[in-house]
């Protein structure tokens, strides 16, 4: 073997696969507002050679322009739902239709709080009154379309939807619905992340190491809430921000400082990431 093909393989083992949630991680929550030193720290691990990726439970349409703006690798969007790689996009994965009118019919005649998301949209149901209605247009940057331009045209759909469950009989039988057909990550407060079956921040990572032929042990992965579990569990360098819940920094192997607190510039300089 030549020299020059035995310095592309070194390059490759050495050059490590980093995933990234937003929420709580890249960016400070209510606010979206991303550390300098976040931005340095991503700027530093790609000149260093390593790809960097989002791996969010938002869909790809609710990343706000600041995280798209720092020339990611990748996205791992709607928890593994959809996949992108250097503006192309690699696997994608929508709630069937009839699915789709089935929950929102059942969660409006519940009047339970809720809010859709797509690849390219989010969905609020406005016939009911919603408290998260004007948190969730703030948060997300938009108006957001009405679930019933949804339930017209069959070729609209959305990935996932998180809503607030309150502790009465109807709402368990909704939530035993929802555990039967789809997977519901607790994000605490009776708030549930549902999302499609078959699918984790975890799969994306599989995905993507399938993808670019790289090993998972050359993964790391950065969260601070219930649904990083999996993809924190799934690989071997996984970090947890200070400000995580207790149940993320216990199954991490490394804990670093808080996101207010330069966090993600010492996790990446702990593992020699940057300098």
């Amino acid at each position: 073997m030549c020299l020059a093909s035995i310095n592309i393989i070194q390059e490759k083992m050495d050059s490590k696969l980093i995933f990234f949630d937003i929420d709580g991680t890249l960016a400070l929550e209510p606010s979206g507002i991303i550390p300098d030193s976040t931005r340095a720290a991503i700027a530093g691990a790609k000149e260093n050679g390593h790809q960097v990726f989002v791996n969010t439970g938002r869909t790809f349409y609710s990343i706000s322009e600041g995280i798209r703006a720092m020339d990611f690798d990748g996205y791992v969007c709607g928890c593994g739902t959809h996949i992108y790689y250097r503006g192309k996009k690699l696997l994608e994965s929508a709630v069937p239709h009839s699915m789709c009118v089935n929950v929102a019919n059942m969660l409006r005649n519940a009047r339970i709080p809720v809010f859709y998301e797509a690849d390219k949209a989010i969905y609020f149901d406005f016939s009911y009154p919603n408290p998260w209605l004007q948190e969730a247009m703030e948060i997300f940057a938009t108006k957001g379309r009405n679930i019933e331009e949804l339930f017209c045209d069959e070729s609209e759909t959305y990935d996932k939807c998180l809503i607030f469950l309150p502790d009465t009989e109807e709402a368990g039988e909704i939530k035993t619905f929802l555990d039967a057909h789809f997977y519901c990550i607790p994000r605490g407060g009776n708030v549930w992340e549902v999302t499609q079956r078959g699918y984790t921040k975890a799969t994306g990572i599989r995905f993507m190491c399938s993808y670019l032929n790289a090993d998972m042990d050359n993964c790391f992965a950065v969260g601070d809430s219930e649904n990083d579990l999996d993809m924190l569990r799934a690989v071997k360098n996984s970090i947890a921000m200070g400000n995580a819940k207790d149940e993320v920094m216990a199954c991490c192997s490394y804990v670093t400082k808080g996101i207010d607190e330069d966090g993600i510039y010492y996790a990446l300089k702990h593992f020699g990431i940057i300098k």
